[in-house]
């Protein structure tokens, strides 16, 4: 009773949730097959399935297990056929047609001409009859086809298949409706005794060939396989129409519910003061179960194709190199990874490069036979990685110690995964290229154990473990944390990875294409050491804005040097609002080492600063 209830369990939460995707899929720009992947990536990751469901499919157990074999019957006249494998075909002669592999229909029509086998419709023979294949066919029971089509033999008694079909509708397809009962239902040799001279369509020598015989022998056949059939159809478009009965096990098992409501009724309630008592701390609330990864967005292949066309020159060179290394991947070339480091000043289009980069390769790299292998496609091929959070967020990323579980302390020697080496292998099973964003502050520690976990996540002893590396960022803009130098800082002491990757420097400015003196301005500043003089055209262009600091708008964004400079603004500006100020005592949380709570630490609590503003109208805060 307990396994047919959970069957039959209604998914209401589940039923909406895969309308609303669905929804949202048919609104978007994409193919049936990308539509497709992504309604059933839904289902697998948000269906809720009991703990003996959960372990049967970790432990790779079978979730069900049928009495009878299931068939499927192709009975349409331009049905799905598969051609021979490819091997075949090139010691084939060019003139001969062939060139497909037999499917159960074709075996049908080469049954042997004895016996049983010349009054049995397809139906019959599907059902009551398997084919064999390799040492099989040496068996006592092996039954020839004629033609060479291969080798059968008659199920056992009790244990015929059941057979699945394609179902057309009487009215919408009247032909494919009547050819597909002549297909099953009526014996046939070809294809052309399912018509006749005097009855070129299926439902006309259906109806009235050979005085009507044929509809009494169809039907009669037919009533074996499908005696319900337009009731189970009536219900199915009942279904469709007004939707899943709620509580339906109800009506069935009304005992079962009646248990169910009792054992709620004398439950004993349970006080809300007296469960899992604990600080309300709201940093530390949980807002909710799952938090989604950031993903790079899905563009329209409009816009795709407008980001390639604005591509220069250098830009392209990238874009068509890295494009042609995925092909070869695909075409099962295996070339040699690439490593590249992008470079160039602000505006000149490296983040329009990885944007193009990561469409094209995600794209391509798709194709892979493990990705058409595997049921599930979310893994990425194509990494988006960035060292902050704020730079990963911006190219749609995640952080390096993130996507790798990098540890705090990145001094040798190396600390493999441990446990987790299975949970982020399989998280990056299918990846291909890194693309690593801000590459000037990323260390060389840090950069060396990129390196060494990809290793050990590939098995590859190549650098990165056979991954492609595109690099991109420019060494004048911010430097590693601390003292740590910067990867184009050579080192005899340290593994130098650095020296692999060849440059390609981006010089033309995109974002400020149509402003070229400002432009120019910004290279030069780029370049310039802290010692030189600023230019007397530069400075005048900085300054042309606003000439003095104190004729800045207060209320716009200021940015000092110092955090000196900072406080003292903004002890001004609250100043100058002339309204009453309230210091808060912060509190301030502290984990306990030996409860684990959180607990509050006031020795060290700080002041926080908050303004209100008075309410004159009201006389009140």
């Amino acid at each position: 009773m307990y396994m047919m209830s959970y069957v039959a369990k209604p998914e209401h939460e589940m039923t909406e949730f895969l309308n609303s995707v669905i929804r949202d899929v048919k609104k978007s720009n994409v193919n049936e097959r990308y539509e497709m992947k992504q309604i059933m990536q839904v289902y697998a990751k948000h269906r809720e399935v009991s703990a003996q469901e959960s372990v049967a499919r970790v432990c790779s157990l079978p979730l069900k297990k049928c009495s009878r074999t299931v068939i499927f019957v192709q009975t349409d006249e331009d049905g799905l056929k598969m051609s021979l494998p490819l091997s075949r075909l090139k010691d084939m002669g060019p003139d001969e047609e062939d060139v497909w592999m037999s499917g159960l229909p074709d075996k049908y029509e080469n049954r042997p001409a004895t016996g049983d086998f010349n009054d049995m419709c397809l139906a019959d023979f599907a059902s009551g009859c398997r084919v064999l294949y390799g040492r099989q066919t040496e068996g006592p029971n092996a039954i020839p086809l004629q033609n060479d089509k291969g080798f059968i033999q008659k199920r056992t008694q009790g244990k015929s298949a059941i057979i699945r079909f394609t179902r057309f509708s009487e009215k919408k397809q009247p032909e494919k409706f009547y050819r597909r009962l002549l297909k099953l239902y009526f014996p046939h040799r070809t294809d052309d005794e399912l018509k006749s001279k005097y009855y070129p369509k299926n439902e006309d020598f259906y109806n009235r060939g050979r005085g009507g015989s044929i509809k009494q022998y169809v039907d009669f056949n037919r009533k074996r396989y499908e005696g319900q059939g337009k009731e189970i159809e009536k219900a199915l478009k009942q279904l469709e129409k007004q939707g899943p009965v709620l509580n339906a096990w109800n009506t069935f098992a009304p005992e079962v519910e009646v248990d169910s409501l009792e054992c709620v009724a004398q439950r004993q309630a349970i006080h809300p003061d007296e469960h899992e008592e604990q600080d309300q701390i709201p940093d530390y609330e949980v807002h909710a179960l799952y938090s989604g990864a950031i993903d790079a967005p899905k563009l329209s292949p409009d816009f795709v194709r407008s980001m390639y066309r604005s591509l220069n020159e250098t830009q392209a060179s990238v874009f068509y190199t890295v494009r042609e290394w995925c092909l070869k991947r695909v075409w099962g070339h295996n070339p040699e990874p690439l490593f590249y480091f992008i470079s160039g000043g602000a505006g000149c289009g490296k983040s329009h490069v990885i944007k193009c980069v990561y469409q094209e390769a995600t794209k391509i790299l798709c194709q892979l036979p493990r990705f058409r292998d595997e049921a599930d496609m979310s893994q990425p091929a194509v990494l988006l990685t960035a060292f902050t959070g704020t730079a990963a967020f911006n190219i749609s990323g995640k952080t390096l110690h993130s996507v790798l579980k990098l540890p705090r302390n990145l001094r040798p020697p190396y600390q493999g995964l441990g446990n987790a080496l299975d949970e982020v292998r399989a998280a990056l099973s299918n990846a291909e290229i890194l693309i690593i964003d801000e590459i000037s502050m990323v260390s060389k520690e840090l950069f060396a154990y990129v390196h060494w976990r990809f290793q050990q996540i590939k098995g590859n002893r190549k650098p990165f473990g056979g991954m492609s590396v595109l690099a991109v960022g420019d060494f004048y803009q911010l430097p590693p944390v601390g003292k740590a130098k910067q990867l184009c800082i050579c080192e005899g002491d340290v593994l130098e990875l650095w020296k692999d990757f060849q440059m390609v420097n981006l010089t033309e400015i995109m974002q400020q294409k149509d402003d070229r003196a400002f432009a120019q301005l910004l290279n030069r500043i780029r370049t310039k050491k802290k010692t030189d003089p600023l230019g007397v055209d530069d400075a005048a262009l900085l300054t042309q804005a606003v000439p003095e600091i104190k004729d800045c708008p207060p209320d716009v964004l200021h940015i000092f040097a110092t955090k000196k400079e900072v406080d003292a603004h903004n002890a001004a500006t609250v100043t100058a609002l002339r309204l009453q100020v309230v210091n808060i005592p912060a509190e301030d949380y502290r984990k306990d080492p030996r409860t684990g709570g959180m607990v509050i630490s006031r020795a060290t609590a700080g002041i926080y600063r908050t303004t209100y503003k008075l309410l004159r109208e009201h006389g009140s805060w």
